[in-house]
């Protein structure tokens, strides 16, 4: 089996931005050398997309929509499932679906042709002129096809035929839906070029910069949980922080009523010692293995461990970290910042995987390989 190797969002970046001849693709290059001969797969996530393909500069896009063609490039269809799918037994590589489960799409031939069917018929009650003979002889399904091409129609030439249905220019140039209702292609060309976005990077980059008046996709989707894990933390720091100034204060209170004469037992009780503030992890725990599955929660305990000590800062990019490191607990290699392959160096179950540099990745490999 070969091995499983997780980059970081970082990882990407810099290979986007640095020269074909710099250091990090050489080390790329060794990564797909592994790849090609079998000896490793290469995964992408969901949290890999929104953080790499962001919202655009439009003075860039021609440049920066090549993004979603890097992961594609690297990791193929490789995807591990949506952080809400884990616990519904979604798997690596998920047949390349980051947002959606395996088997599942958001549009189905079948579906749109019943709703197209349905909107035809609402056409033909308002339509004058026809009998019932003729409303009933047009209103078959197998009539559709044959009603949509005598009418020339030239639906889905225009972005707002699609409605709230994400698509690039390409899908709208391709005339696809006008070619679908005239019966000119089949359901499974329809199908694949509507849902592509689901498991193609780069589908997803090009529909994503023609969409840039859209809000940005982190803040949309994991802003406000960042946010009030962000203001938790942060009065959890707080209290702490309270709570060790309150005990200094005491044991300076306490030395003063030794000095006059108080004796030392009942200047202990006066000034007695709280105890920091601790979060209770068994809750923690199954709140969000209810959201990611069982076994997949521990190292958000061990972190929020970690925040409680003094020293500690929180940044809000950990919270996007730790959701990766999900994805940890079924990689044999998994790339993150130094400060996270730190805080987790004592942590069991990623004991071995963690890469605090992309430059140490192929002796890594090299190191499980020959074990």
């Amino acid at each position: 089996m070969p091995l499983i190797v997780y980059l970081d969002t970082q990882d990407y970046i810099n290979l986007f931005n640095e020269p074909d001849d710099g250091t990090n693709h050489q080390v790329l290059s060794e990564l797909l050398e592994y790849r090609d001969n079998g000896a490793i797969v290469i995964g992408f996530s969901i949290a890999t997309i929104v953080e790499f393909i962001t919202k655009p500069d439009i003075t860039n896009r021609s440049e920066r929509v090549r993004r979603g063609q890097l992961i594609k490039n690297i990791c193929g269809a490789n995807a591990f499932p949506n952080f809400s799918d884990l616990a519904k037994g979604a798997s690596f590589p998920n047949d390349g679906k980051w947002i959606l489960k395996k088997d599942q799409k958001i549009i189905s031939a079948k579906q749109f042709r019943r709703q197209m069917h349905e909107i035809l018929i609402e056409e033909l009650a308002k339509t004058e002129g026809l009998n019932r003979a003729q409303r009933r002889q047009l209103g078959r399904k197998s009539s559709m096809h044959e009603l949509v091409r005598k009418k020339g129609s030239t639906w889905g030439r225009k972005r707002s035929d699609y409605g709230e249905l994400p698509v690039s220019d390409e899908i709208v140039e391709s005339r696809i839906l006008e070619r679908f209702m005239k019966g000119l292609c089949s359901d499974s060309e329809f199908e694949k070029r509507m849902n592509a976005w689901l498991s193609d990077p780069a589908e997803y980059s090009r529909i994503v910069y023609d969409y840039a008046d859209h809000p940005n996709v982190i803040d949309k989707y994991f802003g406000k949980s960042i946010d009030d894990i962000e203001n938790a933390v942060q009065s959890m720091q707080n209290l702490v922080s309270a709570t060790q100034k309150l005990n200094a204060e005491m044991l300076s209170t306490r030395s003063v009523l030794i000095d006059a004469g108080i004796d030392k037992s009942k200047a202990r009780k006066l000034t007695k010692q709280r105890s920091l503030p601790e979060f209770d992890p068994d809750k923690v725990d199954a709140k969000l293995e209810e959201l990611l599955g069982k076994g997949r929660s521990r190292h958000f305990q061990h972190y929020l461990a970690r925040v409680m000590k003094p020293g500690y800062t929180f940044k809000r990019s950990d919270m996007m970290d730790l959701m990766q490191m999900c994805y940890a607990y079924d990689c044999d290699l998994f790339r993150c910042d130094k400060s996270m392959a730190n805080t987790f160096s004592n942590f069991e179950p990623f004991k071995g995987k963690l890469v605090g540099r992309f430059t140490e990745l192929p002796k890594r490999i090299d190191a499980l390989i020959s074990s």
